[in-house]
């Protein structure tokens, strides 16, 4: 007998029980096997899905508290380039203002998407373009102003001279004693430092009417830089808040900025001519 046709005769032997049992347990392995393979290709797939999740969220994070601090700067920076004449450029640094504003555009740089990335680029750029114009302008009120220092201190001598002669006439002629010649040299001294009190004073006064001057024009060139940035940091503002995906609408802001700005020129020009009417 063949080996087949044996192998045949002996399965017709084995009960059908046996064979059900056997088909059974077959069929239930195969479908263990496909279900375990289907829930690992779920999990795997779930596991890639969560890691994506989780990278999206961490990154919307990282750009929210820097885009944050981002739009703290812009808020801050008008104040700090205003205050460029009131600085002392001996004792203090004047570009540290710039410093931490231009540190954190870097990092927006760095997370942000291309299109805001190249709008803070630019923004930085005429920050410090506004910056070394805005220096420029304040160099004659620090000029100045140390000018007004020097005049005041002679003024101050002067004055202290003063003060000590009148003293020394009033007490001569309070003494009783006559000496012609002393209370003579004391009365050509107070003549002499009184003029120069009075020359002093006198300077002093020019060089606060220069110094206003000198700060008006500051004050100008100043809220003109910043309105010709104004549609800029719009953009960039924009930028970002789509990036947060938070609603924009760039023209009701454009609108807005006008606004603003029409409100103060009409402020500025009113203090403008203040300040020139009490020189």
């Amino acid at each position: 007998m063949q080996p087949i046709e044996f192998f045949l005769e002996l399965a017709k032997q084995i009960p059908s029980t046996i064979w059900a049992a056997a088909v059974a347990s077959v069929l239930t392995l195969t479908g263990v096997a496909l279900s375990n393979r289907s829930n690992t290709k779920r999990l795997l797939h779930q596991l890639s899905h969560d890691s994506q999740e989780k990278h999206k969220e961490r990154n919307a994070t990282m750009r929210r508290d820097v885009y944050l601090r981002a739009a703290e700067e812009m808020a801050g920076i008008g104040h700090y380039l205003g205050g460029l004449p009131l600085m002392d450029p001996i004792r203090e640094n004047l570009s540290k203002g710039l410093v931490e504003p231009l540190r954190v555009f870097a990092k927006v740089q760095l997370v942000s998407e291309p299109g805001t990335t190249e709008l803070v680029g630019e923004l930085t750029t005429r920050y410090s373009e506004i910056f070394l114009t805005l220096l420029g302008q304040a160099q004659p009120v620090h000029d100045l102003k140390i000018e007004i220092d020097i005049a005041n201190d002679s003024y101050l001598k002067s004055q202290a001279e003063v003060d000590r002669t009148l003293a020394e006439m009033r007490q001569l002629n309070e003494s009783g004693e006559s000496d012609p010649s002393r209370y003579e040299a004391l009365r050509l001294s107070f003549e002499h430092v009184q003029s120069l009190a009075i020359e002093f004073a006198q300077e002093r006064q020019a060089l606060y009417e220069q110094h206003g001057a000198a700060l008006k024009a500051f004050t100008t060139q100043l809220m003109q830089e910043m309105r010709s940035i104004g549609p800029l940091q719009v953009r960039v503002i924009s930028s970002i808040r789509r990036e947060l995906r938070l609603e924009t609408d760039i023209s009701e802001y454009e609108s807005r900025l006008q606004q603003n700005w029409e409100r103060l020129d009409e402020k500025l020009a009113k203090l403008l001519d203040q300040m020139g009417h009490d020189r």
